[in-house]
């Protein structure tokens, strides 16, 4: 819906006072690119109107990136002023010119077109920033296309070029994910037009993945890119952040161009499509090492949710987090339990078929070790004899155990911690996970089959264990 900000921009100009009519000025502008963009953070400054100090500094956070851009507001619409202007701004700051006038026609305004596109600069005149659309939750292809003009468009935009560039991209970055070519040629074409290079190249991957992930061939593309080994932060944020797509082979598709590190420097916390992504990825990444922790606010329904808390990628379940990662240095401190009994840990090993090669006990101030390397001692006799000598009251500290692959992992059951032996050794989630949680918790039927559905993606088995190359850093 459009807002219309001429009249609000008149109505505060004609304030008697002409320090209170800047501040209502800068008000109106500033509480129009909160409504556009609510992540930023707008700051004023005390000039107006000024030769090349801005009136508002503009910043917000992309990933672990920090980008700024400076807003000027200029009392003219002539084209020609404001062509000389622009000229005098820093090109590399890719101002944001606001003019509280329409702007003029004719040549001097072709020339300021040529002029802004050139020094990165992008012109707004007041019908354009009433065009632009008020942030919704959804992220839909058309807010992606707001965004990208707010945080690097260029050149000269009013209601008419919003408009167009809203529905061209919007319509394109559709069309790169049913692999369309014409629909997805024109919006690279605005794109690339109409932003700064650093936003045209993220566009661009996001619609190269998308058109990968129909299907298609890069090199059917339809503009040259290079070869997309894989989404950036920034690409991948705003992939995650769309609407939700539910085709697996997509995300089947996109899988290689993503992994652990990249996901964890994004803004994405919960998204529906982030869901998809680790229903397909969970048998193909890996990592070192898995704790489980009670979660610091309960979620509503139970519900088991791939979730990023604190720069950590994380299994949400019903009443705990199990968080993945590949260094135990990535981690926070553990959390502290008690430990099961070896009647619970010997039922839980034999319910999900998971062979225990190796068991430590604590009774009282005393450990006991019962190990076979290699076999599986859980329905050892012995450990009857020994359950009932100490009474039934020993509780289990530490397991060896091994997945449906063989691969070791051991167990710690007071800090809730499973990794495999080996400081660099790497384990699929689906083992690493699967693994853990069946042996670390009483799960229900009705749990164990969740799990059970949230690590299958229905695609084959992946190689399973690995030892990290010793000098990657």
């Amino acid at each position: 819906m459009v807002t219309p900000m001429a009249p609000e921009i008149n109505s505060a100009l004609d304030h008697p006072d002409p320090r209170q009519a800047v501040e209502r000025v800068k008000d109106v502008v500033q509480r129009r690119l909160l409504d556009v963009y609510p992540t930023a953070r707008i700051v004023r400054t005390d000039f107006f109107n000024h030769t090349y100090v801005p009136d508002l500094l503009m910043t917000w956070s992309s990933g672990a990136h920090r980008s700024e851009r400076r807003v000027y507001l200029r009392a003219s619409g002539d084209p020609g002023l404001l062509a000389s202007d622009v000229q005098l701004l820093g090109r590399e700051q890719q101002p944001l010119v606001v003019p509280l006038a329409q702007l003029g026609t004719g040549p001097a305004r072709e020339q300021l077109e040529a002029v802004a596109e050139e020094r990165h600069t992008l012109v707004l005149d007041p019908s354009g920033l009433g065009a632009l659309p008020a942030r919704t939750p959804t992220r839909t292809p058309t807010a992606l296309a707001s965004d990208a003009i707010v945080e690097g468009g260029r050149g000269i935009m009013g209601a008419g070029q919003v408009d167009r560039f809203l529905y061209a991209v919007g319509t394109g970055v559709e069309a790169a994910r049913e692999g369309r070519t014409e629909p997805t040629r024109l919006a690279l074409s605005q794109v690339s037009r109409h932003t700064v290079p650093d936003v045209s190249r993220r566009m661009s991957t996001l619609m190269a993945a998308m058109w990968q992930g129909s299907g298609r061939s890069l090199s059917e593309f339809p503009v040259s890119v290079p070869h997309l080994a894989s989404l950036d932060e920034t690409s991948l944020s705003l992939l995650l952040a769309s609407p939700e797509i539910r085709d697996a082979g997509f995300w089947r598709r996109i899988r290689p161009l993503v992994d652990a590190r990249t996901l964890l420097r994004t803004d994405i916390t919960d998204t529906p499509n982030l869901q998809h992504l680790m229903r397909s990825a969970v048998q193909t990444w890996k990592g070192h090492v898995c704790m489980v922790v009670e979660p610091e606010s309960a979620r509503t329904g139970g519900a088991w949710r791939w979730v990023i808390e604190n720069g950590h990628l994380g299994l949400h379940g019903p009443g705990f987090v199990a968080y993945v990662a590949s260094s135990r240095k990535d981690l926070h401190a553990p959390e502290e339990f008690g430990a099961p009994l070896l009647a619970e840990v010997r039922e839980r090993a034999a319910r999900f078929a998971i062979p225990l090669t190796s068991i430590r006990m604590l009774m009282t101030n005393r450990s006991i070790g019962y190990d076979a390397p290699g076999e599986d001692v859980t329905h050892d006799p012995q450990l009857d004899g020994i359950s009932a000598a100490l009474g039934q009251e020993e509780g289990v500290i530490e397991a060896q155990a091994l997945t449906s692959t063989r691969i070791p992992l051991r167990c710690n059951f007071v800090s809730r911690i499973a990794s495999p032996p080996g400081a660099r050794a790497l384990v699929p989630f689906v083992e690493l996970l699967g693994t853990t949680l069946r042996l670390f918790l009483g799960l229900t039927a009705e749990e164990a089959a969740q799990l059970e559905h949230l690590l299958d993606s229905g695609e084959p088995t992946a190689a399973r264990w690995e030892q990290a190359n010793l000098f990657d850093g």
